[in-house]
């Protein structure tokens, strides 16, 4: 039996500040040079003093750019106290109110009197937990993202790609699958969190999870929400995540992605509303998905046009099924 949770994995505040503050955080704290622009003229901090509570820290100093402090925030672990690898943050007025003044807190802590309403939600992740049996479930359903029809303007992201990335490992790539678009506003990542947690953090759980992670940045947050604070605009999105899941599954063309059976897969086309030289279009592509490379490999193989390949796909939806089977 499946299970499935939905909420908030991370938040990310921003605030943009002058030189002068940067550098005073920098002269009271314990911070870690992670990096400098071009030129020179430019550093990069990370303060992890926090990051056992779920608060890492980072700050940006320029003199030719405006100067930044970045809260990257995993609530569940903030109003804990501990690190939560697994649970996800469900979102509330009284719940961010709580958060908020932990964050408080720590900004009291490190120096800094600027009001937290003056920070801007710059990320946020859409998260769901998957909950599956067996391990190998986990690996067959990232497998079937994996075969995604390409989205427009987006393109697989692998680790290494990201400049701030710090997953080394090897095998990162075989247990997740990412994908972003070109302006950077938005991702969506696939990932066996059991993986993960084991190999980066050392941290071994009974439960075999797959993450499905959809990440906004700052633009995306903007168009989506009404409110203008980011305390709404959390309450607002944790009520959106099965939602805007929803609408990014519907453009993988992974709605409905647990595989069932070749054999019931045909029944379910004969039994269908469509006409017969529909259905028999639906049956090859059934045939040549099983064992696909990818989405994109079946439509170049069955020489289908890709604006009618898509509303095939569409009808693999409307009758409630996935396309690869097993």
């Amino acid at each position: 039996m499946i299970t499935n949770e939905y909420g908030i994995h991370t938040f990310s505040l921003k605030l943009q500040c002058k030189y002068s503050e940067i550098q005073n955080i920098i002269e009271q704290n314990e911070c870690i040079r992670t990096g400098k622009g071009k030129l020179g003229l430019s550093s990069y901090y990370q303060m992890p003093q926090f990051k056992d509570i779920g608060v890492e820290i980072q700050l940006g100093q320029s003199v030719s750019h405006p100067c930044w402090l970045i809260l990257i925030v995993n609530p569940s672990s903030l109003l804990a106290g501990t690190y939560e690898p697994t649970a996800l943050f469900q979102t509330d007025e009284k719940s961010v109110q709580q958060i908020k003044h932990r964050l408080r807190n720590i900004l009291d802590k490190i120096g800094v009197d600027r009001r937290l309403k003056e920070f801007k939600l710059s990320r946020c992740d859409l998260t769901r937990n998957l909950y599956y049996e067996r391990k190998a479930d986990v690996q067959d359903r990232l497998d079937i993202f994996k075969k995604s029809f390409p989205i427009p303007h987006y393109s697989a992201v692998k680790f290494g790609k990201y400049s701030n990335s710090d997953e080394k490992f090897k095998g990162a790539n075989k247990h997740s699958w990412t994908v972003e678009n070109k302006s950077k506003s938005c991702a969506f990542s696939v990932y066996d969190k059991s993986y993960k947690l084991e190999k980066r953090h050392h941290i071994v759980i009974d439960d075999r999870i797959l993450r499905l992670e959809l990440r906004f940045g700052r633009s995306k947050i903007t168009k989506l929400t009404k409110s203008k604070d980011w305390e709404s605009q959390l309450v607002e999105f944790g009520s959106q995540i099965k939602k805007q899941q929803h609408k990014f599954f519907h453009r993988l063309h992974m709605a409905h992605f647990d595989p069932i059976s070749i054999p019931e897969l045909l029944d379910c086309i004969n039994a269908s509303k469509y006409r017969e030289k529909t259905k028999r279009k639906l049956r090859r592509i059934v045939k040549k998905a099983n064992g696909c490379v990818s989405l994109a490999a079946v439509q170049k193989d069955c020489r289908i046009k890709k604006s009618e390949f898509i509303k095939l796909l569409g009808k693999f939806e409307e009758m409630g099924m996935g396309i690869i089977s097993y």
